[in-house]
């Protein structure tokens, strides 16, 4: 079995939209949620060995290791994880590290990678901006002068708040606008391609591999 944590919605539904190119028989929705309490497991209906984990926050990596895998280890043949930097890569990464050595999962079956880029501080919207041709998408200029007004009168304003809602706009406001404008619907929406992400674009590159690698090992 091979088993990709991620921390939340929006990173399930960018994984199973990578997983949708590695294949033309790829689906979208071979990928069908069942909620284990807190955390929510998909399971693939096409490749039974495939699995990803939305933990709903990194917090939860070391409970879902130590409660959820621990006891199928002998039937885990790769475990990947995937979470955001934030403000502070190396922290991010020893958390990481001690989930897994608190696991007593065998460390080599884990690979993980920290968003955006598995270098870089930031999110999965870090990396879905660094995508975009921001001087060419009207909606974003504006949200541009939106931003600075912000960070000049309003003290200690996340980063990660802004990058959020900067997507939001972005998705709200494409030449063709839907009811919902979060990131997790941005990919795939009702069995349709939204075109709004192209995932050809080098600063998905790692990611894509990342990705790849866990499914494919």
């Amino acid at each position: 079995m091979k088993i990709l944590l991620v921390e939340g919605i929006t990173d399930v539904n960018l994984v199973r939209y990578i997983y949708t190119t590695m294949s033309d028989e790829n689906c979208f929705d071979d990928f069908e949620a069942k909620r284990k309490g807190k955390i929510i497991t998909f399971g693939n209906s096409r490749h039974e060995n495939l699995q990803i984990i939305n933990l709903k926050g990194q917090n939860n990596l070391e409970v879902a290791l130590n409660t959820m895998l621990k006891p199928m280890e002998r039937k885990i043949k790769t475990i990947g994880i995937l979470t955001d930097t934030d403000n502070d890569f190396e922290k991010s990464k020893e958390d990481v590290q001690t989930a897994i050595k608190n696991s007593q999962i065998d460390k080599d079956r884990f690979k993980y990678f920290l968003t955006p880029n598995d270098k870089d501080l930031g999110n999965l919207e870090t990396l879905l901006l660094s995508t975009l041709d921001k001087e060419n998408i009207p909606q974003l200029q504006c949200f541009d002068s939106y931003k600075k007004c912000l960070v000049k009168d309003i003290n200690n304003i996340e980063q990660r708040a802004i990058d959020k809602h900067e997507v939001e706009a972005y998705i709200k406001f494409s030449e063709k606008p839907r009811q919902r404008n979060q990131a997790q619907f941005s990919f795939i929406d009702n069995g349709v391609d939204t075109g709004l992400w192209d995932l050809s674009k080098k600063e998905f590159k790692p990611i894509i591999s990342f990705v790849k690698s866990i499914f494919t090992s």
